[in-house]
């Protein structure tokens, strides 16, 4: 098991195994949960505000999607990607 000793300011170096098992580099950000004695680590990605409402759209799509036929799921990805090229035509239509 993977260990690592605290340094001045609270600094933890982690170990190889677990930078390479949480695919974690340089400047990554990790977020901590805290549950009485146990800390559990996760790696987090930071995205644009402008772009959360599309990554929470995808979440709420996979939910709605699960245990669906792959075929009818790509059909409706598919039909959803048209809509928004749609729209992004209009809309630069509208600005000239």
């Amino acid at each position: 098991m993977p260990w690592a000793k605290v340094l001045r300011s609270g600094q933890v170096t982690f170990p190889k195994e677990v930078r390479e098992s949480l695919n974690l580099k340089e400047g990554d950000i990790v977020d901590f949960q805290i549950k009485g004695s146990e800390v559990t680590i996760r790696p987090k990605v930071m995205i644009d505000k402008e772009k959360a409402d599309v990554w929470k759209m995808f979440d709420e799509m996979h939910n709605k999607m699960k245990g669906e036929d792959p075929k009818k799921v790509e059909k409706l990805i598919e039909e959803a990607i048209r809509g928004v090229r749609k729209k992004k035509t209009a809309s630069r239509t509208k600005k000239k």
